[in-house]
């Protein structure tokens, strides 16, 4: 839908690029864009975000501002090693194109990656990109993806704000 697009437009970005793997996700972002008057600052891009920042690291680009918010790398406990080294690339490639005093918002949907977990494979991510960061800001799930105390697995949101010093 572009939510993360439109409200970095809507807040003032000059340039917005969006990356993302489903023509029909973009293609929407795109509509909502234009619907909302805001696809002059808007560009959209189809492909691997993983590949992407690649990309943006070897033209050595800088962002002021970078929001990840990837499908869940995991669903079960077997694969949350792979998950960690997919969450630490990412970030990792994201805090190297962050300008100083740059933002990232990190975000994880996977239950099995705990707030404890995201926040460690965040900061080995920054420490491997030498980047001082700090946290500005960990937010969980909004009140419509309640959290049941029976059922923990239903905590599995999470959203990390830090920035470059």
């Amino acid at each position: 839908t572009g939510g993360f697009t439109l409200a970095a437009a809507k807040g003032g970005a000059r340039e917005v690029t969006a990356v993302d793997t489903s023509t029909e996700a973009l293609m929407l972002a795109r509509k909502n864009a234009a619907y909302n008057g805001m696809d002059a600052c808007c560009q959209f891009i189809e492909g691997n975000i993983f590949d992407q920042l690649r990309v943006y690291n070897k033209k050595q680009d800088q962002f002021d501002l970078i929001i990840l918010d990837p499908p869940a790398f995991t669903r079960g406990k077997s694969s949350l090693t792979g998950a960690v080294r997919g969450y630490k690339d990412i970030n990792l490639r994201a805090v190297r194109l962050l300008s100083p005093g740059g933002y990232l918002v990190t975000c994880s949907c996977s239950y099995h990656m705990t707030d404890d977990l995201f926040r460690d494979v965040v900061l080995d991510a920054a420490c491997d990109a030498d980047r001082t960061v700090r946290v500005a800001e960990f937010r969980t799930q909004a009140p419509d993806h309640p959290v049941l105390l029976a059922a923990p697995e239903t905590h599995y949101l999470k959203c990390l704000v830090i920035q470059v010093m």
